[in-house]
C-alpha cells in the first residue's frame, strides 16, 4: 500500500479567502489509495516475468505423399 503523501502550505502560502486557495493534491491517487485501503481493490504487485508464447505444432500433409511400387 503507498503512504500517503505529506502536503503542507506555510503560513505566508495561505490566502485569506477560500475562494483563492489552490487545490493542492492529485485526486486520483488519493481515491485509488482509499480504495486499496478499503480493500475492493487487490494490493499486489505486476508481474514481472514476460508472458512466453504458447507454440502449436501441426502436422504437415507432405508426410503421406508417398507412392507405392
Amino acid at each position: 500500500i503507498p503512504a500517503p503523501a505529506l502536503e503542507l502550505v506555510l503560513a505566508d502560502e495561505l490566502q485569506d479567502s477560500l475562494r483563492r486557495l489552490r487545490p493542492e493534491g492529485n485526486l486520483l491517487k488519493d481515491r485509488y489509495r482509499n480504495v486499496l485501503l478499503n480493500g475492493k481493490v487487490e494490493s499486489r504487485r505486476a508481474i514481472t516475468q514476460p508472458k512466453m508464447r504458447k507454440v502449436t505444432r501441426t502436422e504437415k500433409w507432405t508426410y503421406k505423399d508417398w507412392k507405392l511400387k
